[in-house]
């Protein structure tokens, strides 16, 4: 049985936030979790709140996976990046997505949840390289999802994430 430090415990559940955060319209717990996160108020209505995600994700204000920001990153300089190579990192840590899940498997949220799954599995390798490629690309997502947002909630959100994420990226 694996036993994790509170440190690491808090840091699973920390992504594990975020990801559901980003899965689908966020459930007012979901929110209010957030809020006791950042230690902040919240303002905007949950309406508000659902029309900002609806606009920013549905309709696709912002890219909300890897393969769009690695291809940014490297328009000048191209590289091969597939679904495969984030499929890999799964793959090696014995995760299979279900195929019930209706998300590509660079999407944000599904990153998010594979790192929790990782602290909770105390695999400090597979993290730290994992770890690298959150870092190449989720500081950019969360400065075009904090341009975007309309509501205090997701500019909140995308502070909070990039924050986390860069604090992180200096642990390792």
């Amino acid at each position: 049985m694996n036993f994790l430090s509170l440190e690491d415990q808090e840091r699973a559940e920390t992504y594990r936030l975020f990801a559901y955060l980003f899965m689908h319209i966020p459930q007012i717990e979901h929110i209010e979790e957030f809020e006791e996160f950042a230690e902040i108020k919240i303002n905007d209505t949950y309406e508000e709140i659902c029309n900002d995600y609806i606009a920013l994700f549905v309709e696709a204000a912002v890219a909300n996976y890897e393969g769009y920001y690695l291809e940014e990153l490297y328009k000048d300089n191209p590289v091969n990046f597939e679904f495969k190579d984030v499929q890999h990192f799964y793959w090696n840590a014995g995760v299979a997505i279900d195929e019930e899940i209706d998300l590509p498997a660079d999407h944000i949220s599904m990153e998010l949840l594979f790192m929790s799954y990782l602290i909770e599995q105390n695999l400090k390798d597979l993290q730290i390289e994992f770890l690298k490629r959150l870092c190449e690309w989720i500081p950019l997502f969360c400065d075009a999802l904090y341009e975007k947002a309309k509501t205090e909630f997701y500019k909140e959100v995308a502070t909070s994430l990039k924050e986390f994420v860069l604090s992180e990226c200096e642990g390792w």
